[in-house]
């Protein structure tokens, strides 16, 4: 590489004054604002406003999207906890027996559950159990809704087994937003009926709130299937008023559907609304995402003028403040040039009377300017400083790595069992209530197994203690293979109990770990000869625990609930795994 034409340069400009120099380097500098604000205005093209409205305007579609999916999402999950309850299944249960007395009675009771769960809910417009006969089992409702809700319920789609989202016309002109869920027996498996609940549309209308896209735009929830806009915020504008979509706006998002993509993208013209004060032009940017398992869409439209003049408001903003900064900095310039080249003079006649100084980096040496001298003497102390701070660093690195291990494996002992090498007893309180937090955070299930050596006293006794924490070690390792996830969590609880929490696990997949784990332990064949239990080896009873968490519930309610499954386990004849129930328990045992 050749350097000459730069050294040249250097030379040439070392012979140029300090003060000259900085106020040279200011006023080039102040250009260079100007500079990249002519390049991004003229790179400002339509294609670039296009795709950073698209980015913008599709990401707060999905998120509005999602936070609708949210509260269908908790209407579901309370309406599947109603009819999974023992008062409907058995209601339900009645009604399609051939009693005629009890069948009038049930369909008062059934009337009632359905006043109790959601009378208190002003959202809840309409609510109705169906039986398998399509009847409504409410006596009051009038004829001609009656007619409706029925048609809805037989023409219904939607997958078997999982909550159906559709509309129905009301009085009115307006529409109700309604969740139908086919409800089944939990003994048999058989249709039982169906959940009619009609939503009513401001329930959604929040999702709204913290939404602004600016004057003339508009946000709403439209039904693809029926073409109909179901919601829309409280806006002006021509776009945001209207309650039916435009064609070529239904047709793209219609198109998109049969394609299987869940969002999308257009700029159309909306002739009916050209003329409005918001949009001249008619000209429209709109960003769709689909709401999952419905037909609905949450659809922006943001007038594409709006675009344009916010882009050139911006670039004549940069332009002002560019040129201001360049005014600004040829008084800068001046005044700080000054302030620097004569301190500087005065720091040369110092510098050449000292050996040190405080400076951490090198200077260069070449030139005629005042610099030079300065560089020479600094260089020197610098030198020396370097070698000392080298030093110290080292030594203070070497401090820092033993401190760092000693604190690694203070942690260690403090979180880890010492016989058995797993989680202690701390680690697990400290685990177990985070878990619980997070879990009432998201609503996933958390799982507890607490386990028990059965007859470990007998075995101790017998084989002696060193042979007993042998036998420990074994199951510990044999719990730990077992943990599916790495949050899964093994503790020794105390002797020779021990216990794991498995996060994100529902009741028939605790229940199957736990069995795993026992049978695991008895596959091993750990002789016992002082277990009164025939299998003749080392055996354990496990108590599970599962739930899904509120504010209302501790960890030590949680651990009361596995042990006192596990007590239940040793007391129906121990090898055998329970699940705590509120009044029963679910037993596992070898056949």
């Amino acid at each position: 590489m050749n350097t000459y034409p730069v050294a040249n340069s250097i030379d040439w400009l070392r012979k140029i004054g300090i003060r000259y120099r900085l106020m040279g380097s200011f006023i080039l500098l102040s250009l260079l604002p100007l500079l990249v604000t002519g390049i991004i205005s003229y790179s400002e093209s339509g294609k670039s406003i296009e795709n950073n409205a698209r980015i913008f305007s599709t990401e707060i579609v999905k998120q509005v999207a999602k936070n609708v999916q949210l509260q269908m999402a908790q209407v579901e999950s309370d309406s599947q906890a109603l009819v999974l309850s023992d008062d409907v299944q058995s209601g339900l249960l009645r009604y399609a027996g051939e009693n005629d007395a009890e069948r009038v009675r049930a369909r008062a009771d059934m009337t009632k559950i359905l006043l109790d769960a959601y009378g208190s809910f002003d959202y809840i417009n309409q609510k109705y159990f169906l039986g398998t006969d399509m009847k409504i089992m409410d006596a009051q409702v009038f004829p001609q809704l009656s007619a409706a809700v029925v048609r809805l319920v037989e023409h219904a789609t939607g997958p078997k087994g999982r909550p159906y989202w559709t509309t129905l016309d009301v009085f009115g002109g307006d529409k109700s937003i309604v969740m139908l869920r086919d409800i089944y027996f939990k003994a048999n498996g058989r249709g039982a009926g169906s959940l009619f609940l009609g939503v009513d549309q401001s329930h959604f209308a929040g999702v709204f709130d913290n939404v602004d896209l600016g004057s003339g735009s508009g946000i709403s929830v439209l039904d693809s299937r029926t073409g109909s806009v179901l919601l829309k915020t409280a806006s002006k504008s021509a776009i945001a008023a209207t309650t039916t979509p435009d064609q070529t706006l239904l047709d793209d998002i219609r198109s998109s559907l049969a394609q299987r993509r869940s969002v999308g993208f257009l700029i159309y013209d909306v002739k009916s609304v050209a003329n409005t004060q918001d949009n001249p032009s008619g000209k429209y940017v709109a960003a769709y995402a689909q709401i999952p398992r419905t037909s609905w869409f949450v659809v922006s439209s943001i007038p594409y003028g709006n675009l344009l003049s916010e882009a050139k408001s911006v670039r004549n903003q940069i332009i002002l403040i560019g040129l201001l900064c360049f005014a600004a900095s040829i008084v800068l310039a001046y005044l700080i040039s000054r302030s620097i080249s004569t301190p500087l003079e005065e720091l040369i006649d110092s510098m050449k009377q000292a050996e040190k100084g405080n400076y951490a980096i090198r200077m260069t040496q070449e030139g005629d300017d005042e610099l030079s001298t300065l560089s020479q003497q600094f260089n020197d102390m610098a030198t020396k400083i370097a070698q000392e701070h080298e030093r110290l660093e080292e030594r203070v690195g070497e401090r820092t790595r033993d401190l760092e291990e000693a604190n690694h494996k203070l942690a260690s002992l403090s979180l880890t069992d010492g016989l058995t090498g797993i989680a202690n007893r701390r680690h697990f309180d400290t685990v177990l209530l985070a878990e619980l937090h997070r879990a009432a955070r998201t609503g996933k299930p958390l799982a507890l197994m607490m386990l028990d050596v059965d007859f470990f006293k007998n075995y101790n006794d017998h084989y002696g203690h060193q042979e007993g924490d042998v036998c420990l070690r074994k199951v510990a390792r044999l719990m730990q293979s077992h943990a599916r996830r790495a949050s899964d969590l093994v503790a020794r609880y105390g002797g020779e109990e021990f216990v794991m929490l498995a996060v994100d696990t529902d009741a028939a997949s605790a229940m199957g770990l736990a069995e795993g784990i026992r049978g695991a332990l008895e596959a091993l064949a750990l002789p016992h000869a002082k277990s009164p239990l025939a299998v003749g080896c080392v055996t354990t009873s496990i108590g599970v625990a599962v739930l899904i968490p509120d504010d209302e519930q501790t960890a030590e309610m949680f651990i009361r609930m596995a042990d006192k499954a596990m007590y239940r386990a040793k007391e129906q004849g121990r090898n055998q795994v329970v699940m705590f129930g509120r009044d029963t328990t679910t037993t596992l045992s070898p056949a």
